[in-house]
């Protein structure tokens, strides 16, 4: 329908004349500084559970700058009253008031476990090569073990001292907990009403049946091992927020650390992260205004621009790395730049191997794997990292990123068919799994020693590598037809999901971009 006709259909020509670009329900319009003026002044800030909860974890700078900026936006914080009961069900666990000293005793304990097994390597060495009697040798290691143990100790005090520095003290008792304290005098007459009991019960099950039809927010929680009590938590506040908007009339911003994907339509590298449609539709129909959203970091970043409240960096960047694990993973940029190139590089030896030998095309993909791997090595190596063996193929590690690439396709294919190429591979699952789950067991081999299967000294896998996949989809006569890097989820019903993907620009076969 076409013309006046379809106009009068849908409100008469006025209307269509009024009609902007943005006047639809999937489009969005990125949020400006000038909006986050208005938004400071005027819209409801709500803080969801995980912004108060990250006060007992965060170090004492960023706390004090959350702070800071909670205060100069306390006129317009509203709390949804399900927040306040998770974060009393959250604040006494082990893992939230005692954070910091937990958190030092697991990288005490990892020290320890070094300091065993380089010990235990030595010895291992030493009666292995028959010098265990060798009073030069074997002294030359004592003294050694001596000085790597001085040394654990000594980082091991700083550790606890700086969890000492950054604890809270008094949090035993609610009368003399430093945060409550402080939260009390912000959040005075800005909590909003609990559920009746009915109207509770209602909402758990229709929590339950939204998570069915995958409506947002909360259908991630349905998925995991959560109750169904704790799976609506989500639901509960988003329910919240909706009835507070619909009395105010008066936009929403909400602050939270969730950056699951029902809460957030990924920026996938591309750009920032927007709330999904449907949650900015549904508001808008309940109550007739816009949603807006900021997670932690990026609420401390904006507070300061339009405050000026000299707000850390440092304190920004600790958020933003709890915040989201895609985010928190990023490539450093150099090597990002050298992956594309080590692609072209070796699908210019995989592709001339074929040809100069004339055998079968089909043993190109073998070719590129090994080339790929052997020159993602050298790039790492020359960076400073060092690699990992698994499956008998050395693996490149840099800053604590363990570099899986694989080639999933020989034509164009969307990298989620690489998801496919994985899952099917049930050795791959493994692996990676074990990665995951038991990092400490798999040394790092230094490829700079003369022989690789000999380490001078084996050190144990930090507990906090992430693996990174490089997918990538090339044939022989074609070349890269595309490049990712992305982080993974392993769900053990579900099996291997991307948790961020990001792609990585190869210039086309005609242009060489300084590859050589």
């Amino acid at each position: 329908m076409t013309g006046e006709t379809g106009a009068a259909a849908v409100g008469g020509p006025d209307r269509v004349a009024e009609r902007g670009i943005f006047d639809c329900d999937d489009a969005y319009r990125t949020a400006s500084h000038t909006d986050y003026e208005r938004l400071f002044s005027s819209a409801i800030i709500v803080l969801d559970t995980n912004v108060l909860i990250n006060l007992y974890r965060s170090n004492e700078r960023t706390r004090r700058d959350t702070f800071a900026v909670l205060n100069q936006v306390q006129e317009r914080i509203w709390i949804p009253h399900q927040v306040l009961s998770e974060f009393w069900r959250n604040r006494d666990l082990p893992s939230i008031r005692g954070h910091h000293k937990s958190k030092a005793r697991e990288a005490c304990s990892a020290l320890d476990k070094v300091s065993r097994s380089t010990r235990d390597a030595l010895d291992r060495w030493l009666k292995d090569v028959h010098l265990a009697n060798d009073n030069e040798v074997s002294q030359y290691v004592k003294n050694s073990t001596n000085a790597i143990s001085k040394i654990m100790a000594e980082v091991k005090q700083f550790i606890e001292g700086q969890a000492t520095k950054d604890a809270l003290e008094g949090t035993s008792s609610t009368l003399t907990d430093p945060v409550l304290q402080k939260l009390e005098q912000i959040l005075q007459g800005r909590i909003g009403d609990p559920f009746s009991p009915d109207e509770y019960d209602a909402l758990v099950s229709e929590a339950a049946r939204r998570a069915d039809e995958k409506i947002p927010p909360g259908y991630k929680d349905f998925e995991s091992d959560k109750t169904s009590e704790q799976a609506s938590g989500d639901y509960l506040i988003w329910e919240q927020i909706l009835a507070e908007a619909e009395r105010c009339k008066r936009e929403v911003l909400l602050v939270t650390g969730d950056v699951k994907e029902d809460w957030w339509v990924s920026g996938n590298g591309q750009g920032a992260a927007r709330p999904r449609t449907e949650l900015r539709v549904e508001l808008r129909k309940r109550a007739g205004v816009e949603l807006y959203m900021l997670t932690p970091s990026q609420l401390l970043a904006e507070a300061d621009r339009v405050f000026g409240l000299k707000v850390d960096e440092r304190s920004v960047s600790d958020l933003a790395t709890s915040e989201n694990p895609g985010t928190r993973i990023r490539l450093p940029r150099r090597l990002a730049k050298e992956i594309p190139a080590c692609l072209r590089r070796s699908h210019r030896r995989a592709s001339e191997a074929v040809r100069v030998a004339n055998t079968n095309p089909a043993l190109y993909g073998t070719l590129m794997e090994s080339a790929v791997l052997e020159g993602l090595n050298e790039v790492v190596l020359g960076m400073g990292g060092s690699t990992i063996l698994l499956r008998s193929k050395a693996h490149p590690v840099l800053d604590d990123r363990l570099l899986f690439p694989f080639r999933y396709a020989q034509h164009a294919a969307s990298v989620d068919h690489a998801l496919g190429y994985l899952n099917h591979k049930k050795s791959l699952r493994v692996l990676f799994n074990d990665l995951v789950e038991r990092p400490e067991e798999l040394p790092l081999f230094d490829l700079a020693q003369p022989d690789a299967t000999i380490p001078g000294l084996i050190a144990p896998v930090s507990s906090d590598l992430e693996i990174v996949l490089i997918p990538y989809a090339s044939d022989v006569d074609n070349g890269i037809h595309s490049a990712h890097w992305a982080t993974l989820r392993i769900d053990t019903r579900k099996g291997i999901e991307w948790e961020y993907v990001e792609s990585l620009y190869v210039p086309p076969n005609g242009d060489l971009g300084g590859v050589k």
